[in-house]
């Protein structure tokens, strides 16, 4: 009887010990269930910070460039001089004028009657303006140029050729441009005043052939501002393109 109650004792224990649920260190439930439920957390983890480095976010769009801003040029019924001081532009116009409507008419083109820089400038000049009297019937001719007699200047012993003129335009610079034949500019005077202006004479066919006065292509001369010449000579700078 003894032995059955032994057995009966094991067999209980040993019931205790092996079953299902228990909270053991055997048991199904327990560690092993919390490890997978936070293997499962951390997998989820990890997927989604995968996810994100994968797609990343989308580049910043780069700022516009400026535009590229291109070096100013006359426009191409112009003249373009290279000065030390920049680009300059002039065009000769074919119009009877006194030298102040001259003036007017450079000015409504957002221009002003022209100096010259130097000789290249003023004989290239000169050239146009044959060209221009050639098309309206040719002959002797004259344009006006942007230079006034100086006030302290009003006649010929006053001041020196090259100091007796200054020029207008507000851009040509030094007295390379000047070039007067014989004794000019002598300061004639007469009823319609003193000769504050300046012209300069074209001949139509000839550099070597006497113009008005006996004078030559591309020589300047003074001249009373109120008489009418044939042509005039506009000046400026290039617009920024």
């Amino acid at each position: 009887m003894r032995s059955i109650l032994l057995l009966l004792l094991a067999a209980s224990i040993a019931s205790a010990i092996f079953a299902p649920g228990a909270s053991g260190g055997f048991g199904g439930g327990g560690f092993g269930s919390r490890s997978s439920s936070s293997s499962s957390e951390e997998g989820r983890g990890h997927h989604g910070h995968g996810h994100g480095h994968h797609h990343g976010r989308p580049p910043r769009p780069r700022p516009p460039r400026p535009p590229v801003s291109r070096e100013p040029e006359c426009p191409s019924d112009w003249l373009s001089f290279d000065r030390p001081q920049g680009v300059w532009c002039v065009k000769v116009f074919y119009e009877s004028l006194t030298q102040p409507i001259a003036e007017s008419r450079c000015q409504a083109q957002g221009a002003t009657l022209s100096g010259y820089q130097n000789a290249n400038e003023r004989m290239q000049v000169s050239y146009a303006a044959r060209t221009l009297t050639n098309q309206n019937g040719g002959g002797l001719a004259e344009v006006w140029v942007g230079a006034y007699r100086k006030a302290r200047c009003p006649n010929k012993p006053s001041c020196t050729p090259l100091d007796t003129f200054e020029w207008t335009d507000g851009h040509t610079t030094g007295t390379d441009g000047f070039h007067y034949p014989g004794t000019e500019p002598n300061g004639y005077v007469n009823e319609h005043g003193q000769q504050y202006c300046m012209e300069m004479h074209i001949h139509p066919s000839s550099d070597t052939e006497a113009a008005r006065y006996g004078y030559h292509q591309g020589d300047l001369d003074d001249m009373l501002c109120v008489v009418p010449v044939r042509l005039y000579a506009c000046g400026k700078v290039p617009e920024q393109v």
